[in-house]
């Protein structure tokens, strides 16, 4: 009798064995693509949090390289391929995605009450007003500078434009190098004009040229585009051909006292342990604005292709609440698009006061729906005034011209 119930009690267990078994190999695999390669550590600790919860969905996070990023996934989504979710640009770059149905509407398949208006613009298609993906994060340009060598030489720090030449100019006579930045990758020389370029512009610039009331041969425009051309004589020697990674390298280490981004490279310097602080673009004149320039960074969206569309809806679902805002701003030191989120780091903090004085991103939001996008014409633009090839009023109608004549 005891060996039946031994025999019993061994097949018991090993069809709760073989059951348990089966759980695992039906577990639904997801892959997740980025660009963002600096936030792996921070989306793996996210993404565990989801399949903690989800322990029947596997997550898997894979981050591209940043420039070639929407290349190569547009090519695996055209190609009937892809990852099942995935990091979306937002304004043109998602239209460019989303108008050919390669993703996934998501109103009315995911709660997108927590997101506002102005937020779920960036990640709406024009065409059918459906919305695509899940705004993730606004992103600010600021000014990064290092704490210790403003201590060091005695430098004040600069509210007005002449005191930020001065500043600089002071620096570079003390053997530092002023600015971090240079011309190698052009997306970052768009970035570094964000934080300069509206201060001369102007509050009212923006609402007249997306309402072609004026354009970019405007003289408010091409003034602020001479004035901004006078950094180059502060930025690192052989700045043509200093990419972003050195331009980081370059501030982490010291060897140079300030660095223009995005408020998403706080966490770099913050893991690298500069003694840095932050603040906005000097204001054209004293007691000028000091405007900074903000935008949607992206969203996160589901191929329409996916063989595991329930799956991803539900990871995307987890994207739009608050549990997930919090995480994203406790690990990734970003402003989130959901509210409900409680901003404790200090940088964050006054990244989100400068927005006070905020203005848009001006090619990313309204010039990049058409081919060549606004920003292709500036950075273009940018690197052949910093090169001295083309004078401020040559790259202001370049641009001018390409805008109208995009298709």
């Amino acid at each position: 009798m005891n060996s039946i119930r031994k025999i019993a009690s061994m097949a018991v267990l090993g069809a709760a064995t073989f059951a348990y078994a089966g759980t695992a190999l039906a577990q639904t695999e997801l892959d997740f693509w980025s660009w963002r390669q600096e936030d792996v550590k921070a989306y793996n600790e996210i993404i565990a949090a989801f399949e903690e919860q989800n322990p029947d969905i596997k997550v898997t996070f894979t981050a591209h390289e940043a420039t070639s990023y929407n290349t190569i996934l547009t090519t695996a989504l055209a190609g009937g391929a892809g990852p099942d979710i995935m990091h979306t640009r937002s304004y043109g770059s998602l239209e460019a995605i989303a108008a050919p149905g390669y993703l996934e509407p998501l109103d009315g398949q995911i709660d997108l009450s927590a997101l506002s208006a102005d937020e779920l613009l960036g990640t709406t298609l024009r065409a059918d007003g459906h919305v695509y993906a899940v705004p993730f994060a606004s992103q600010t340009i600021v000014v990064f500078y290092n704490k210790d060598l403003f201590e060091e030489h005695d430098v004040a720090l600069p509210e007005t434009w002449d005191e930020f030449l001065a500043a600089s100019q002071k620096f570079k006579d003390a053997g530092v190098t002023p600015l971090a930045n240079g011309l190698a990758d052009a997306w970052t020389m768009e970035i570094m004009s964000g934080a300069f370029l509206p201060n001369f512009y102007g509050k009212d610039f923006f609402g007249e040229v997306t309402s072609g009331a004026t354009d970019f041969e405007d003289e408010r425009f091409v003034n602020a585009l001479e004035k901004f051309s006078a950094l180059k004589e502060f930025m690192p020697q052989g700045y043509e051909g200093v990419d972003y990674a050195t331009m980081k390298q370059l501030f982490s280490v010291g060897q140079a006292a300030m660095f223009v981004g995005g408020s998403f490279d706080i966490p770099t310097f913050v893991n690298a342990g500069v003694n840095f602080d932050i603040m906005p673009g000097p204001a054209a004149e004293a007691g000028g604005p000091r405007m900074v320039a903000t935008w949607l960074d992206g969203g996160y969206g589901v191929n329409a292709a996916s063989e595991n569309k329930e799956a991803a809806l539900k990871f995307i679902q987890f994207t739009a609440t608050q549990p997930f805002a919090q995480m994203l701003t406790d690990k990734l030191a970003n402003v989130p698009a959901v509210d409900g989120a409680e901003i404790s780091d200090p940088y964050l903090a006054k990244v989100s006061a400068m927005h006070e004085e905020a203005t848009p991103y001006i090619m990313l939001v309204a010039f990049r729906f058409n081919t060549p996008t606004g920003s292709t014409l500036l950075q273009n633009g940018l690197q052949e005034l910093f090169t001295g090839k083309k004078s401020a009023e040559e790259v202001a109608a370049d641009v001018s011209e390409g805008i109208k004549t995009a298709e």
